[in-house]
């Protein structure tokens, strides 16, 4: 419950939740000295570790809740999320960025972003980088150079008193180019095409499927529980090709309630379809014995 709530990132934040954050980020292990103290939002959301040895200063309450997170799997997960949720994301060291992103932490165009700028999340690096956008191939009023005095450079040179608005640009553009395209909001996402599908005629005997992939909300909704640590999430894309497909499942079970029941689960687009299935509830999953009953298989169809 505790973690829960320390994960809880929408207004109602507890307020000890960002005390939390604050003793979190000042006991870290020494390989993460080089990461500055101001750009250490959250360890569940960026790359940076916090320390879970008893012999740290961490506070007990909060080293037994890092522990009980790890214990049960707590971690972001799911096949898409919503733009705003992406642009909540803190840039500095993004837990799903390419690597190279802590190499683009301490140029001297990165510390203006982080100290004039007051740059924090991908939203905030998006929209800077923004005047970068060419349409059709044409760049439209930001020219590329120091020189350059559009109304973004001036409006950003009065608001920061940046020096260099196009060098703070382009670092930003480069700190965005370090996600993955699941975490891109410039790039295509599911919830591009989803409500495309939402006025389907259907008669009384059925039901629309809940296809949508995007997760709403906000950073609180990123997060499951009782994941499995030796699964890799995919950072890529799903694209939709527009079809609908009607497809028919079903779970049964054999001995349904006893000790010998034997449950398995049927997939059927169409006859001799290739994609067609039957599948067999396997015993254990992730360690975990699974009940043979109706209600398994059918959650595994």
């Amino acid at each position: 419950m505790w973690l829960k709530r320390y994960l809880a990132f929408g207004p109602n934040r507890p307020l000890w939740a960002f005390l939390a954050d604050a003793l979190l980020a000042n006991n870290t292990p020494a390989s993460e000295n080089s990461v500055p103290m101001d750009i250490r939002t959250n360890c569940y959301l960026q790359s940076w570790t916090t320390s879970t040895s008893p012999c740290s200063s961490q506070p007990t309450d909060l080293l037994k809740m890092i522990k009980t997170g790890q214990k049960y799997g707590v971690r972001i997960e799911g096949l898409a999320f919503d733009r705003n949720i992406l642009r909540d994301m803190p840039i500095w060291h993004h837990i799903f960025a390419d690597p190279r992103i802590r190499r683009l932490t301490n140029s001297s165009a990165s510390n203006c972003l982080r100290l004039k700028h007051n740059l924090q999340t991908v939203g905030e690096a998006e929209d800077l980088a923004a005047p970068l956008i060419r349409v059709n191939g044409i760049q439209l009023q930001h020219r590329f150079n120091g020189q350059c005095e559009c109304r973004d450079c001036i409006e950003i040179q009065e608001l920061t008193e940046c020096e260099h608005p196009h060098h703070c640009m382009l670092r930003a553009q480069e700190l965005l180019d370090t996600l993955p395209p699941k975490w891109d909001p410039r790039a295509e996402q599911p919830a591009d095409y989803e409500g495309n599908f939402t006025n389907f005629s259907v008669s009384q005997e059925e039901n629309i499927f809940d296809y949508r992939l995007t997760t709403a909300g906000d950073l609180s909704d990123l997060f499951r529980v009782f994941t499995d640590k030796d699964h890799t999430p995919a950072n890529e894309t799903f694209v939709c090709n527009g079809e609908l497909i009607t497809v028919a499942t079903d779970g049964s079970c054999i001995n349904n309630g006893q000790d010998t029941a034997i449950a398995g689960a049927g997939i059927y687009f169409a006859k001799d379809d290739p994609r067609n299935k039957s599948l067999k509830l396997p015993q254990m999953a992730g360690g975990t014995k699974l009940t043979q009953s109706n209600q398994a298989a059918e959650l595994l169809a």
